[in-house]
């Protein structure tokens, strides 16, 4: 007589039916995740373009679009591509702060050559010309790790540059609304202006310094371990021997685009003393850092009329100004186009999945 151990056969048939029914909802929400990921990008798009949109039919409302054409006949080319070549000569000094940032996280491989950095700094800065800007910093980090990062320090090293960049933007803006220019009255707002500024400065600078004690109780949470080592990070970099470097590489890069500013201003006439092109300059690239519009577009178009307007200049003028800005960073981009199609960048890892 033959007996079954039919106790432990169905026991072991009910987990194994168990697992299969798990890893088939797991299959299942993969897709679903990734498309609601989908959905959600897609919805970030479509709210910077409405904001877009929506400041750019703000500022139409106040534009006589006859005198726009006519403004744009009165341009003097010759400043307009001076502050082109100003553009494209910022692109290696970004690839170069960038650089001294990943030396400092002592995460530079091999392939990480001032050349190839300076690449992919131009392919990231391209397309954040055409997409929003996180695309670019995206762009920018992917090409690092084909040049032998990890995605962790790719990540990190772009966000201390865009963080550099914008808090050296704050300290300049605070300096900037200090110096006498008809222009930093910023519509009877300058002493609010100067006060959320000056807090910024003093909570960032208050972080840096504390970031060692501030990442011990971050690492002890799960969802805050990034941070803890984002802000040791920090500290390594602007506190080391590189950071003096990466600083003094940033100020030179504003010190370029406020040139830009200065240049497209005498392209339209527009005798800029010095403390009003420093001050536009902090508005305008303002404008394109704030992550609520495509690239700072009709952000920055408001912001200048608004500001320019208050102190007599057209809208038409203004609007003008501030369209040839964006569009010479456009041009001076574009070079990051030749990058991504001609630098030979090492092709991107894939993992490899075991069946079995």
């Amino acid at each position: 007589m033959v007996t079954y151990p039919t106790g432990r056969s169905s026991q072991s048939g009910g987990q194994r039916r168990s697992r299969m029914s798990i890893s088939e909802a797991s299959d299942l929400d993969t897709p679903r995740s990734s498309h609601r990921r989908r959905a959600e990008k897609a919805a970030l798009v479509a709210a910077k373009l409405l904001v877009t949109g929506a400041c750019f039919w703000y500022v139409s409302r106040q534009i006589d679009w006859r005198q726009v054409s006519s403004a744009i006949s009165l341009l003097d080319f010759r400043w307009t591509a001076l502050a082109i070549v100003v553009v494209v000569l910022e692109i290696p000094l970004v690839g170069l702060r960038w650089y001294n940032i990943v030396d400092a996280l002592a995460a530079r491989d091999q392939q990480m050559t001032r050349t190839a950095m300076t690449a992919a700094t131009a392919v990231g800065l391209f397309f954040a010309q055409i997409l929003p800007n996180v695309a670019g910093e995206g762009m920018r980090a992917w090409l690092l790790v084909r040049l032998g990062s990890n995605w962790r320090t790719a990540v990190t090293s772009v966000v201390i540059d865009r963080g550099v960049g914008v808090g050296l933007l704050l300290v300049l803006g605070f300096v900037v609304l200090l110096l006498p220019s008809g222009l930093t009255a910023l519509g009877g707002y300058r002493d609010v202006v100067l006060i959320v500024y000056g807090a910024l400065i003093l909570v960032g600078a208050l972080g840096l310094l504390l970031a060692p004690k501030i990442a011990s109780p971050l690492a002890r949470w799960r969802y805050s371990r990034w941070f803890a080592t984002l802000a040791v990070d920090v500290h390594r970099v602007l506190l080391g021997s590189k950071g003096p470097v990466v600083v003094g590489i940033a100020c030179l890069i504003d010190t370029f685009t406020i040139v830009v500013v200065w240049s497209l201003g005498h392209a339209q006439g527009l005798a800029l003393p010095l403390p009003d092109a420093m001050v536009l300059f902090v508005v305008m690239t303002g404008a394109v850092a704030a992550p609520i519009s495509i690239g700072g577009w009709g952000l920055r178009e408001l912001a200048v009329v608004s500001l320019l307007g208050a102190h007599g200049v057209a809208p038409e003028r203004a609007l003008l100004f501030s369209v040839c800005f964006g569009l010479a960073l456009a041009v001076g981009s574009l070079p990051g186009a030749l990058a991504w199609l001609l630098f030979p960048f090492p092709p991107a890892r894939r993992s490899v999945a075991r069946v079995g």
